[in-house]
């Protein structure tokens, strides 16, 4: 026979001493990033929705809440791109992971050099500049 046990976790915003500020630009940058990121078409539409749903813009939206909207586009941008390479590492081991980490530094140090027929997603500067 099995105890089921109930944990009852403490409401740590209820003293926080910051008030919650979102980016006023939020909406439209979330949009625009979102767009560039599903571009890649990096994951299955399952994938898809199950990445779209952890919000990360909305978590760079809260971390820089006073930010233009061309720097909040940088940084959804880079915290989406982020997670899209940890989405790949996480299903490959470590060798793997260092094969797709490489791909991405040698396509931000050489964006200028055509990339290799059936590279990763991942090493496609020209997704990179969205501007």
């Amino acid at each position: 026979m099995s105890v089921s046990q109930q944990f009852i976790l403490p409401d740590t915003l209820q003293s926080w001493p910051w008030q919650r500020k979102l980016n006023p630009n939020y909406k439209k940058v979330k949009a625009e990033s979102s767009a560039w990121i599903e571009s890649f078409h990096a994951f299955t539409p399952k994938a898809q929705d199950a990445f779209n749903r952890c919000e990360f813009s909305l978590l760079a939206s809260l971390a820089f809440p006073n930010v233009s909207a061309e720097h909040l586009r940088t940084c959804c941008d880079f915290i989406n791109l982020t997670f899209v390479y940890d989405e790949y590492s996480d299903a490959c081991n470590a060798q793997e992971a260092r094969r797709l980490a490489n791909i991405v530094m040698d396509a931000l140090r050489n964006p200028d050099l055509p990339r290799p027929q059936n590279e990763s997603i991942l090493g496609h500067q020209e997704k990179y500049f969205h501007l």
